[in-house]
């Protein structure tokens, strides 16, 4: 399963990139775009959790489409609507399907995996925390890829993979030296190799 940062290029991610291969990526929305680096693979976001811009959307499809592709981009959706996700998606798939790259259908509470499109290849499962822990494992097997968002712990970490998904994305790893960073350390390296990072065994 592929860890995804969120909008983050701390030097430890080049790491686990280069020592774990397609263990690491990065999740770039909007208002976070860099050009990613060549080892280490990439998705889009499309913003809409933090404040829906149209113009920066595409914006960054068009700058994405000058280096090397995303494993795939998130249909503009509509945060804990599930009707309006779904009139999104017809609204805008066939112009972010014109760049080239894959697509991802984000989910809502009350979605069933018979709600995602055919021609979605990730199922991205958004949602309310509550719902999103009981019903994102539903997913597997509805698209492709399934991408699971806001997870930010070990314990979370270890439920995506009980789920079955092929990525998460989080954003709070880096914020201190806390519990998080070290959470992160061990889901690569293990409990005991936290010491090579300065940290207790915990």
């Amino acid at each position: 399963m592929m860890l995804m940062p969120s909008n983050n290029m701390s030097g430890i991610c080049h790491y686990f990139a280069g020592k774990y291969p397609g263990k690491i990526g990065l999740l770039i929305s909007p208002d976070g775009w860099r050009v990613p680096p060549y080892y280490l693979p990439y998705a889009l976001d499309n913003g809409c959790f933090t404040g829906w811009n149209e113009d920066g959307f595409f914006q960054m499809l068009r700058k994405a489409s000058l280096t090397q592709a995303p494993l795939w981009v998130a249909v503009p959706d509509v945060v804990a609507d599930a009707e309006a996700t779904i009139r999104n998606w017809w609204k805008y798939y066939k112009r972010v399907a014109k760049h080239g790259f894959p697509l991802a259908f984000v989910v809502q509470d009350g979605m069933e995996p018979q709600d995602v499109p055919t021609g979605a290849y990730c199922v991205f499962v958004g949602g309310s925390t509550e719902w999103k822990l009981q019903n994102a494992h539903k997913f597997k097997g509805a698209a492709e890829w399934l991408h699971i968002g806001r997870v930010n712990t070990l314990n979370r970490l270890e439920w995506a993979k009980w789920c079955g998904a092929d990525s998460v994305d989080g954003t709070g790893w880096f914020r201190a030296r806390d519990k998080k960073y070290f959470d992160f350390i061990e889901y690569f390296e293990g409990k005991k190799q936290k010491e090579l990072f300065g940290a207790e065994v915990i």
